[in-house]
């Protein structure tokens, strides 16, 4: 259990990993041995042949689960394996300017809002440093609905054909 508690969630088909909180995830992480995290990637390296439990998120009271074997990935030499949670970290605006980056004010208003540094954020106050961004490594266990024109979005479990 990482934690009991009430969190958020936002989904981003256009994230390929799932981040969370560093309390969290590290306390996921501190379970494998051997796992050194890896600044340049941003992603912990970890042994492949780590063992990686089940992890079940709660969204409504429903249960969704990620198999372990999902949570990993392996570099394209097969040498290097790393765990496909991470760390949330938005940087702030002077961090883009000197990567050289221009961003467009909007933009810039949408990243505070996501990370609660704007008071007209999506998400409640409670869980602005709470909060987690499920990707695809979560979205592809799930058959999820957006709906765009009523502003909601639902899940049902996948059948077990379709879970890879």
């Amino acid at each position: 259990v990482i934690t009991t508690g009430q969190t958020g969630g936002i989904m981003d088909t256009g994230t390929s990993l799932i981040y969370g909180p560093q309390t969290q995830v590290m306390s996921m992480v501190n379970s494998f041995e051997g796992a050194q995290f890896v600044t340049e990637l941003g992603l912990f390296n970890i042994p492949c042949d780590t063992d990686i439990p089940n992890v079940e998120f709660q969204i409504g009271g429903q249960p969704y689960n990620i198999p372990g074997d999902q949570l990993k990935i392996r570099d394209d030499t097969g040498m290097y394996c790393f765990f496909s949670v991470a760390i949330m970290q938005f940087a702030t605006s002077s961090e883009f300017d000197t990567m050289g980056e221009v961003l467009e004010e909007k933009v810039m208003n949408e990243m505070k809002n996501l990370t609660g540094k704007s008071s007209s954020s999506p998400i409640p106050i409670e869980l602005q440093h709470d909060t987690w961004l499920m990707g695809d490594v979560f979205l592809r266990q799930q058959y999820c609905i957006f709906d765009y024109e009523n502003e909601q979005f639902g899940m049902a479990e996948l059948k077990e054909d379709f879970k890879k």
